[in-house]
């Protein structure tokens, strides 16, 4: 009997556009909240009749979830443009992948103008949300989750645009993921803002970006709290990157990745921007997060043979001008590893840096060179630079600029190319600002430009 209200209330939707439902299931969101040209209704937790809807779906279209719970085990597959598909809230309407024993998604969407709101997805097998290929991406007051805290077998990603552009991320929350929380890989033009992001493996990261602007989040309770980074071999060389007044606090969460770049972060990471240029982090709020605040890092770390990062020029995807790219060994490369042109202005800093993680590489680097004192609030790696300790003198050849960041408790460069042939070897802390020569107090060039969606 469901299952025929549905198909009727398909047809309807189809036939008449929009209109109000007297049924109990709809008591926040109707078709009338919306103006496509189609709308579909599906009454509370009739899962079969949503896997219909969406497999039937033409262009411009609306599918309103009732309330409930709708237990799935295949994904919600979106191929329209133009399509909305929201619940009646997020602690109204879920979408449960509890019982999926394929290698899937929750929600799987290509598609252009595409509108996810209003719902939970809990469980899902892979990713959360993903939304791939698409420009114009909204996700609004939507959450990602899975059942069982700190469990490596949860999904990667939560929230998860990737390859798309013009993508607004907001109002949500993204929780336990094995991977990132909320994670926008390879897209250009984001605002990623207000959302909440805990008890993941990384929170929120901008992975091979350009253009975000990533303001008014919290992060906390995650293994790292909000970071940006480019890795090797992909096309789409990261850029212009604003990470500004979030709350990144209190992520001491145990790393339970299961594999990948970020298993190899410790606990207690704030903010880290790796293989990164153009990237602003200002006017953020930094507390309890026991590794420390800030760091910046070479790809090198992670990768340390360059050729792993040569790209060909030829093929780069999107914006790269006035990036002066560095040249590959190879004819017609460019690399990526390097982190530059970097503004650290108007932080604050408090509790934190007092017991970096030992479970990992990066950790054990810190508790060995700084011993029983606390961490410096920024950490820098030190790649390309030439650092002399004892005459407590460096170079700044990749720009790094702290001089705004007065509440600092220190500025550190680690020379992380002498750590690895004899760790705890002695390190240059600057302890007061404007921690010259990273005295600087803007990038050079333009300030990174504010993103704008259509």
């Amino acid at each position: 009997m469901m299952r025929t209200t549905v198909k009727l209330l398909l047809v309807v939707g189809l036939l008449m556009g929009c209109g109000e439902s007297a049924d109990p299931s709809f008591p926040n969101v109707t078709c009338d909240d919306f103006a496509h040209a189609n709308c579909v209704l599906i009454t509370s937790g009739d899962a079969a009749g949503l896997l219909d809807a969406v497999n039937a779906l033409e262009d411009d279209t609306a599918v309103i979830l009732g309330t409930g719970t709708f237990e799935l085990d295949n994904q919600v597959t979106i191929r329209a443009n133009q399509i909305t598909i929201t619940g009646q809230g997020m602690d109204d309407t879920t979408l449960s992948f509890g019982t999926a024993t394929a290698q899937i998604n929750g929600i799987d969407a290509v598609s252009n103008g595409f509108l996810v709101q209003d719902l939970t997805v809990l469980d899902a097998v892979k990713d959360g949300i993903r939304v791939e290929n698409s420009d114009g991406v909204t996700y609004r007051r939507i959450r990602a989750t899975w059942t069982n805290e700190g469990d490596s077998t949860n999904g990667a990603y939560g929230i998860y645009p990737v390859r798309s552009q013009n993508v607004l991320v907001e109002d949500s929350i993204a929780e336990r993921s094995s991977d990132a929380g909320l994670y926008v890989g390879q897209c250009r033009n984001v605002i990623v803002r207000n959302n909440l992001v805990t008890g993941n493996v990384a929170g929120l990261e901008i992975e091979n970006t350009q253009y975000a602007d990533v303001y008014g989040n919290t992060a906390e309770n995650n293994t790292a709290g909000i970071v940006v980074f480019d890795l090797p071999g992909n096309p789409i060389v990261g850029r212009d990157v604003r990470l500004r007044d979030n709350m990144i606090i209190n992520n001491n969460h145990a790393n339970f990745a299961p594999g990948g770049t970020v298993a190899i972060i410790p606990a207690g990471t704030g903010t880290f921007a790796l293989a990164s240029r153009r990237v602003e982090i200002t006017g953020n709020t930094y507390m309890n997060n026991q590794t420390g605040d800030i760091a910046i890092l070479s790809g090198l770390v992670v990768d340390s043979n360059p050729a792993m990062w040569e790209l060909v020029e030829a093929e780069l995807v999107g914006d790269n001008a006035g990036l002066d790219l560095p040249a590959g060994a190879t004819a017609g490369t460019i690399t990526n590893f390097r982190t530059e042109n970097v503004l650290i202005q108007n932080n604050t800093h408090s509790g934190s840096g007092l017991a970096p993680d030992q479970t990992r590489d990066f950790g054990v680097l810190i508790a060995a060179v700084f011993g029983f004192d606390p961490v410096s609030s920024i950490l820098y790696d030190g790649y390309g630079e030439t650092i002399d300790v004892e005459a407590s003198t460096t170079t700044n050849e990749n720009r790094v600029c702290a001089g705004g960041n007065t509440a600092a408790n220190g500025l550190a460069v680690l020379d992380v190319e002498t750590q690895l042939v004899s760790l705890g070897s002695p390190i240059l802390v600057i302890s007061d600002a404007p921690f010259a020569p990273f005295d600087c107090d803007d990038l050079a060039g333009d300030r990174v430009a504010e993103v704008v969606i259509p």
